[in-house]
């Protein structure tokens, strides 16, 4: 989208980018989301990205870590879209391990 700010903002709602490299997602990155999510967590979000692929496996991560789901069902919107690959497999077992209590 041209001007996905602008078109966002006219809309009342709030963006937030965060960009994340497919090949190589970073624990700020996903930090980032979380720190997203928990400050607008009274509102309803609006999330996407190019391929609804990182943004899903973040989705999970969120509702494992923060919402205390079970990890299967946490990832079910992701299983539906795809199946993630070596780097984001190992990415999203550490993140789990490092932040699930």
């Amino acid at each position: 989208m041209p001007d996905e700010l602008g078109t966002v903002d006219s809309l009342g709602l709030t963006y937030v980018h965060i960009p994340v490299q497919f090949s190589a997602p970073k624990e700020a990155d996903l930090l980032a989301f979380f720190e997203a999510m928990d400050s607008h967590r009274e509102r309803k979000p609006w999330i996407h990205c190019a391929s609804n692929m990182r943004v899903s496996a973040f989705i999970g991560l969120y509702r494992v870590v923060r919402q205390d789901w079970d990890v299967v069902c946490a990832f079910d919107l992701m299983r539906g879209l795809w199946k993630p690959n070596e780097v984001w497999t190992s990415f999203i077992e550490a993140a789990i391990e490092r932040h699930r209590g």
